[in-house]
């Protein structure tokens, strides 16, 4: 889903027992360590949970297959060249947070949770490895050694942006994207996606049962717009644009889920626009045949 990918593309504490003294928060979740290894301020952050994807009973099986079958050659949507195939396959997690955006200085680096060696990565103990420029994996490594000793975690801004999108009572997630674009960032992708205007703020949160739920929150809150219901009306209108780029995708097409996409609801709460897909079960059954067909004996 290139055009949502790319519109992609909780305070937390705790008093110690001790008067006067902060016992640091541990992370609760394997995602949450990955979040804190990551160098202050990332402007864009995708999280896949491919170990939640491959247990799911309705998908987990055509996921699991399409992940096998990658090789060296094949480069998924969004992912270097270099974990692409075999290492993603055994992966439990992969992150990928980007800095610079819209700028010359742009660079993504990438965390995967595996117990296997991925040629190219530095490995960051037993749970991670990571993949980026040298300057940029140092500072993962530096993070490493700190949340080695004592607990580390991501900030409370980030952690607070990425849950926005999810609802209350989710039990997990398959894909967290996190977005918190400058003016450079929010010029060149409105630019790339054809839209008027990209939002400074982005959390999206999507997950699989045997149904599927996408549900993408953009911030229209615009410093240069005084009016908030004309932003809010401009946000609204670009998140519809990007639905139908997506739904017209021939991939999406053949699988059936442009219908979903065409019924997306759309609600708007102060400055922030929400976007609501859903694939009831039936619907993502048919999914996963036609998915099985495309992927061949």
């Amino acid at each position: 889903m290139r055009a949502l990918c790319l519109v992609l593309l909780v305070a937390c504490g705790a008093h110690g027992a001790r008067q006067g003294t902060t016992t640091p928060v541990a992370p609760r979740t394997q995602a949450e360590r990955a979040l804190a290894l990551l160098p202050d301020a990332p402007q864009i952050v995708v999280e896949i949970d491919l170990a939640r994807l491959r247990a799911n009973s309705v998908v987990g099986p055509v996921a699991t297959d399409t992940l096998g079958r990658a090789s060296a050659d094949t480069k998924l949507p969004g992912l270097p060249i270099e974990v692409a195939g075999s290492p993603l396959a055994s992966a439990d997690l992969v992150v990928l947070a980007a800095y610079g955006v819209g700028t010359a200085q742009a660079v993504t680096i990438t965390l995967l949770a595996t117990k296997s060696e991925v040629a190219g990565a530095i490995r960051l103990g037993d749970e991670f490895v990571v993949l980026g420029p040298e300057e940029w994996t140092r500072q993962v490594e530096a993070r490493a050694a700190i949340a080695a000793r004592s607990p580390l975690m991501a900030s409370a801004e980030l952690l607070a942006l990425r849950d926005h999108a999810m609802p209350d009572k989710a039990p997990g997630a398959i894909l967290h994207v996190t977005a918190q674009l400058g003016f450079d960032a929010r010029v060149a992708l409105a630019r790339q996606l054809g839209i008027e205007v990209a939002p400074a703020r982005v959390s999206m949160w999507a997950d699989v049962a045997d149904d599927f739920a996408l549900i993408i929150d953009a911030d229209a809150a615009d410093p240069g717009d005084k009016v908030k219901k004309t932003a809010v009306a401009r946000m609204r209108s670009g998140l519809a644009k990007l639905v139908m780029l997506a739904a017209n995708e021939p991939a999406l097409r053949v699988l059936g889920i442009s219908s979903s996409l065409g019924e997306t609801r759309f609600v708007e709460e102060g400055t922030w626009v929400r976007a609501i897909v859903a694939i009831g079960p039936r619907h993502l059954a048919r999914v996963v045949e036609r998915a099985r067909a495309m992927l061949g004996p």
